[in-house]
């Protein structure tokens, strides 16, 4: 996974401008045509190789041949993506090279980009000694510059800065073709659409049915895959009237993580905060994350649908939908362990979060251990985020956990919401399934799970269920849970105070086995203070609000 250790980058701030300064005084931009018969080019590649700075490259309908590289700043135009096709190779196109002194800035419009099949990736040498060992970029790769550590795979500066519009990224994939030997081989995948080291901007554009690792059919070696659709690894990623659809992160049988079925924006940069990540009238839908596992020691799926985190300085949501994302973990051996559906974004503290106007609707969390041991925990099916939130639906999510023989924990059934503001919001028909055939339950915040200091305004939590099952353990908080949990040896706890203003919380249930304990069907406080102001809690079983 693309973590710290794995791929640092260092924070270089590269502008456009210093990437097509290469222009000569002395050459007038030009058209380089492309077409089936009739022009001077009838391939893309060799159009590429003559292209100079400030060219465009305008590519007539047809289909062509992928599997090239773009290494000056050019505009690649065709007719369409229904008409103007790129199709094959690995990546598709690969844009920039990797330790490259500068990097170009190219804008892609017009094109479907389909058909690559990637087995490995510039990284995989540098970073891990062998080739087929790390693979990235199944439609487009964007690879770091200067490796500014003198050598290994430390400090990267970013790669190309790419635009892309009114284009179609569809059935591309990414597998490892080798592994490194320990642990009974490990490799990693990533970015079945796009995987980038660059800046960059999606507009119009539609990036569907990728697939990293083991979905990609090309082979099980994968024990790590991350961004079904796109990963971003360094610098922004602007997202505007486009959507990220039916994407695919899988590992199996001996998978350890995937992560971001939908989007993975990592960019994490050896501490430093850099990169931020915008996302306007856009849909992120139908994204899938599996892992499948004997592996004992540790299995994870941090999210399905959206995944903003490392070193990211803000994150801006607005007038988008993340839905039907789902996170499916089976360990046969030992834990399992699902953090979110729809969006997770854990990204510096308090760097800025918003969403407004957006819909976290009908995303799906299941874990399960089904072997003779092992404990399953699930966080929640809309996600976990904090921030400043305006107007936005979480409706409709659900987590599922289950353990034949150990215990099952839910941390935050609908959202786990990390300190902040909700304003005009509906937090609603969430739930959360809970079962532990031979061991205890815990579960906390079936709509709600509060991190920190939270203030609702004119917002609603209504009908939220939590159903646990077990032979022992506590199910709290239907609607909100607000719990001083401890964060590290000497941190400060992670916590309320809860604020309501003008809001209610109403209806949110609690059921489950005869003898478990259950409390808070509204609201479930633990050592932390609420302020009600003209807010209703009301008509929630089995109780309106413990501990208040």
């Amino acid at each position: 996974m693309k973590t710290i250790g794995m791929k640092q980058l260092l924070v270089v701030g590269l502008s456009a401008a210093a990437a097509t300064a290469a222009v000569g005084s002395t050459h007038a931009a030009s058209t380089l045509n492309v077409c089936p018969n009739g022009c001077a080019f009838s391939q893309i590649a060799p159009a590429v190789a003559a292209a100079k700075d400030g060219d465009t490259i305008s590519v007539a309908p047809g289909t062509y041949a992928g599997g090239f590289t773009i290494d000056v700043s050019v505009r690649l135009a065709g007719a369409g993506p229904g008409r103007t096709i790129i199709s094959g190779g690995g990546p598709v196109i690969t844009i920039g090279e990797i330790f490259a002194a500068t990097e170009p800035t190219v804008s892609i419009d017009g094109v479907t980009i389909t058909g690559g099949v990637t087995r490995s990736s510039p990284e995989s040498v540098p970073c891990k000694g062998k080739v087929g060992v790390w693979a990235a970029g199944g439609g487009i790769e964007v690879p770091p510059s200067t490796d500014f550590s003198g050598g290994g795979c430390n400090d990267f500066g970013g790669g190309a800065t790419v635009t892309i519009t009114n284009s179609l990224i569809t059935d591309n994939r990414v597998a490892p073709s080798d592994t490194l030997p320990f642990a009974g081989g490990v490799a990693w995948a990533f970015g079945g659409g796009i995987d980038t080291s660059g800046s960059l901007t999606l507009a119009n554009t539609t990036v569907r049915n990728n697939r990293v690792g083991s979905a990609s059919g090309l082979s099980e070696l994968a024990r790590f895959a991350e961004g079904g659709g796109i990963f971003t690894g360094r610098g922004d990623l602007t997202i505007s009237n486009s959507a990220v659809s039916g994407n695919q992160a899988a590992v199996s049988p001996h998978g350890v993580l995937a992560d971001a079925a939908g989007i993975a924006f990592n960019t994490d940069t050896g501490g430093i905060a850099g990169g931020n990540f915008t996302m306007s009238n856009s849909l992120v839908t139908n994204n899938s994350a599996t892992v499948t596992s004997d592996f004992a020691p540790f299995n994870f799926i941090p999210s399905a649908g959206v995944h903003i985190k490392g070193g990211a300085e803000s994150a801006a949501i607005s007038n988008s939908t993340i839905s039907g994302n789902t996170a499916t973990l089976t360990n046969s051996a030992g834990n399992a362990s699902v953090g979110h559906g729809g969006l997770q974004i854990d990204i510096c503290w308090p760097c800025a979060v918003t969403l407004s106007n957006d819909a976290i609707s009908d995303n799906s969390v299941s874990a399960a251990a089904t072997g003779p041991t092992g404990d399953a925990d699930g966080s929640s099916g809309a996600g976990e985020f904090g921030g400043t939130l305006t107007n936005v639906r979480m409706t409709g999510n659900r987590v599922d956990v289950s353990s034949a023989a150990g215990n099952a924990t839910v941390n935050g059934g609908a959202s786990v919401f990390d300190g902040g503001t909700i304003t005009n919001s509906l937090i609603g028909d969430n739930s959360v399934h809970v079962y532990a055939l031979r061991g205890s339950v815990d579960v906390s915040g079936g709509g709600l799970d509060v991190f920190g200091p939270t203030t609702l305004r004119n917002s609603t939590v209504s009908s939220n269920t939590v159903d646990a099952n077990g032979t022992s353990g506590s199910a709290r908080g239907a609607g909100i849970a607000d719990i001083a949990f401890p964060f590290g040896p000497n941190g400060p706890p992670l916590g309320g105070p809860l604020v309501l203003q003008h809001s209610s919380v109403t209806g949110n249930t609690l059921t489950g086995t005869a003898g478990l304990t259950f409390q808070g069907g509204g609201i479930y406080l633990e050592n932390e203070p609420i302020t009600l102001t003209n807010s209703l809690i009301a008509q929630n079983v089995p109780d309106q609000c413990f501990g208040c």
